[in-house]
Parts: C-alpha cells; structure tokens; sequence
C-alpha cells in the first residue's frame, strides 16, 4: 500500500492513533464492540440452539442494522440455521457468505446484508474477519486502496477481496484485530 500518498496514510494513521488514544473513538467502539465478548458466546454452535428473538436483535442493531421491524419478522428457527450455515457449514467461506448476503441466498435474512454478516463473522473470529460496511468502503477510498472488484462479481469473492484490502491496513497500521 505504500505509494505517493504515504504522507496522507501516514497522517490518517496519528489521527486515528490521537483519537484513540484520547478517548474520542469510545463511545462508537463501545457500541460497536463492548459485548462483543458475550455475543460471541451467543454463536458458539451448542450456544446457537438457544438463541433468543432479544439476542438476536441485539446482535442485529451492533452490527449498524436499522430495519429492525423487518429482521424480527424473521422467525427465529430461520435465524439460527442461518447463522450456523454461516458460522459452521465445511463451504468455503465465499459461498457461505454469498447465501447469507444476497437477496436470493439460500440463508439470506430479511432486514440483513453484507455488514451484519460480516459483522457476525468478525465476532466469532476478529482476527481473521472484518466487517464490510460504509465505514470500511471509506476508509479503503481514503487510503486509495478500494478494490476495483468491489463493485463486481459474486458478493462472496467481492467480500474476500474486502479482507485481503482490510488486511492490508491492519498490517500497516498494526491493529490487533479487525475490531
């Protein structure tokens, strides 16, 4: 990702390092992430048979999901397949994420898309997966290192390409995880 606007990601990089450091990102990481400890609990696969219609809404609205009245319309025997499909099936993980993310998906959930998926995948494994939202799409613009692919081709390849750019920003800003 180095190139002629290092200064530029440089400058990004002690922003978010000032702002994180002085407490300005709080309020959205705690919303965002501070029970992401219990809600990963919640998809532990013997977790997922108890899941609860509240749970899930709340996992819902964490993720940045706003249709809430559509998504509880969702019964919640659908919602559980879905999430273990998304989170256990042997798939490799682009199909998975294509069945969950596209409008005629197989475990496609009314009210969610890309970054409640993305956001679910990222809880159970934050290491390993980002979220694909609006923030992450700007950042990659800002950073000049938005995937041309992005806007193309199946939604599961399009999301691997959204973690190879995202884990490339990790790496040069040396974040511990995709949180």
């Amino acid at each position: 990702m180095a190139g002629s606007n290092d200064g530029g990601r440089l400058a990004l990089r002690d922003r978010y390092v000032e702002a994180s450091d002085a407490g300005r990102l709080d309020a959205y990481r705690n919303r965002k992430w501070g029970r992401s400890g219990e809600f990963a609990s919640w998809l532990e696969q013997p977790a997922l048979e108890s899941l609860e219609p509240p749970q899930a809404l709340a996992l819902y609205r964490a993720s940045g999901g706003r249709n809430t009245t559509v998504f509880a319309s969702v019964s919640i025997e659908e919602l559980r397949d879905s999430l273990d499909f998304l989170l256990y099936d042997t798939i490799k993980l682009e199909g998975r994420f294509e069945e969950c993310a596209t409008a005629d998906g197989a475990y496609k959930l009314a009210g969610a898309a890309e970054a409640f998926v993305s956001y679910l995948l990222c809880l159970r494994e934050p290491g390993l997966f980002a979220v694909w939202n609006n923030n992450s799409e700007r950042l990659l613009r800002r950073l000049g290192a938005y995937p041309a692919s992005i806007k193309r081709g199946p939604v599961g390849i399009r999301y691997l390409d959204m973690l190879e750019a995202l884990g490339r920003v990790r790496a040069e800003f040396r974040l511990p995880d995709f949180r």
